[in-house]
């Protein structure tokens, strides 16, 4: 049995494609969503225009934390929730269970395992893009793929047939790549753009691969090893972002199904007045800027704006322009 810990965005996705597998899968809701779930009689991922969906039975539903019975844990709430979840399971791990970390960023991971140092503790790297619609109910924008640690070799096989894209790296190197393209997320929602905004306008452009740039010099820096997530070495990435006009943006709609009106969650997190995890992703490079006594003034400053728009249900967005003085880029 898989049981899966949140039902937003991610956690739903991952269970349509796991029941697509044919795998056993025990959805943990909020209560609130309980009533509406136990209503359907299916789950559904809609894949966008001209592509068919993808409908599957309804899984198990619980509001229940119990590993009864189960033989992998995934772990896909955000961040701010994380504590909450290990504060529910049992001090050390059944037998033969297998803990699975989904979250974005670098430190949930090193957090699990710190609370279970002798359990089997993994990395699953979500690298598709998802939106929940309703209860059992998710769109997803991009490609479905997920990369997942070599230390566990069982994990890649529970989505055999399901049309999941597995790829298998190792974990922490992984998690670094892809906190690197997450750093669009917050410029994204300081100034309420889509992807396509992102890799098509000027300023977003020039403003990413600021933030992109004081991140890798860091990492090379500090030694710490990434895997970049794209078909490009970084130096001809940027040059594409800086230089190749709407080019980066075909690449990622051919290579990644990247589709247009497609936003990261950070966004929505901000529509809605929801603490973000900018302190996960943006705030990791700050936080390793301060360790190497190096500064991080655009990533810094991404930080602090995207707090000032927390809680706040009319955010006061900024222009591309506007936010690319505002860093002095």
């Amino acid at each position: 049995m898989i049981l899966i810990v949140g039902a937003g965005a991610v956690g739903t996705t991952l269970a349509g494609y796991l029941m697509a597998a044919q795998q056993p899968v025990r959805l943990l809701l909020r209560d609130r969503d309980a009533a509406k779930g136990q209503s359907m009689s299916q789950l559904t991922v809609d894949k966008g225009a001209g592509s068919a969906p993808l409908i599957v039975p309804k899984p198990e539903l619980t509001t229940k934390l119990d590993l009864s019975g189960v033989d992998y844990v995934l772990i896909c709430v955000k961040y701010a929730a994380l504590d909450e979840v290990l504060s529910q399971l049992p001090s050390t791990l059944p037998d033969g269970v297998i803990l699975v970390s989904t979250l974005n960023g670098i430190s949930a991971l090193p957090r699990i395992k710190k609370r279970y140092p002798a359990d089997r503790v993994a990395n699953m790297t979500i690298m598709f893009n998802a939106q929940l619609r309703s209860p059992l109910h998710t769109q997803i924008t991009t490609m479905p793929q997920v990369i997942i640690d070599r230390e566990y070799p069982q994990l890649p096989r529970l989505f055999d047939h399901s049309n999941m894209q597995v790829k298998r790296a190792d974990g922490q190197a992984t998690a670094w790549g892809k906190l690197l393209i997450n750093l669009a997320n917050a410029v994204c929602a300081i100034t309420h753009s889509t992807a396509k905004d992102l890799l098509t306008k000027r300023d977003l452009r020039a403003i990413y691969t600021a933030a992109l740039d004081e991140a890798v010099g860091l990492m090379v820096h500090a030694g710490i090893p990434f895997q970049f997530p794209l078909p490009l070495p970084y130096r001809l990435y940027r040059q594409l972002l800086l230089h190749g006009g709407s080019l980066s943006w075909w690449l990622a709609k051919a290579r990644n199904g990247l589709q247009e009106g497609s936003y990261p969650s950070m966004v929505a997190d901000i529509e809605i007045g929801r603490k973000t995890e900018v302190d996960q992703i943006n705030g990791e490079i700050v936080a390793l800027g301060r360790a190497q006594n190096l500064p991080t003034p655009v990533n810094d400053e991404i930080v602090n704006l995207v707090h000032g728009l927390e809680g706040n249900l009319s955010p006061s967005y900024l222009k591309p322009s506007e936010l690319r003085a505002c860093l002095r880029i």
